[in-house]
């Protein structure tokens, strides 16, 4: 059973670092196109935007899960606690965009707080697997 969870916990981390970077590369892309950006490039943005919150979600469930299983919910340690606090802001920054692709118009730009917190995301999702290996051995 951990085994299996384990292997669904790194799947999560797969799918969430694709996500993540596919959105990046979108965004340098766009960016550097002169006008306005090919709709087949913005067609994308949604998509990797999924990708990114569906590996997070996989990741805390399982990393909840696995937690439970193998500590029974005890308070591990302060870097523990640290990690956490990485992964919520990885999981509020994927929502958000999430969101904020959802409602937004095809072809408009994130909004300019999502193109500040994506790569403090992914500064976030560096220190995350840091802690988690501190932690976890």
């Amino acid at each position: 059973m951990l085994t299996f969870l384990k292997i669904l916990h790194l799947f999560g981390l797969m799918l969430g670092a694709a996500g993540g970077l596919g959105g990046m590369m979108v965004a340098i892309q766009a960016k550097r196109s002169e006008g306005a950006p090919p709709p087949g490039l913005l067609a994308l943005r949604p998509r990797f935007t999924l990708i990114t919150l569906s590996g997070v979600l996989l990741l805390w469930l399982t990393g909840l899960w696995l937690w439970l299983v193998r500590y029974e919910g005890a308070l591990l340690s302060t870097a523990f606690l640290l990690k956490l606090v990485a992964a919520a802001f990885i999981l509020a920054v994927a929502l958000l965009g999430f969101m904020a692709v959802r409602r937004g118009q095809p072809g408009t730009p994130p909004p300019a707080y999502l193109q500040r917190l994506g790569p403090l995301a992914g500064l976030a999702s560096y220190i995350a697997v840091a802690l988690a290996v501190y932690v976890f051995g």
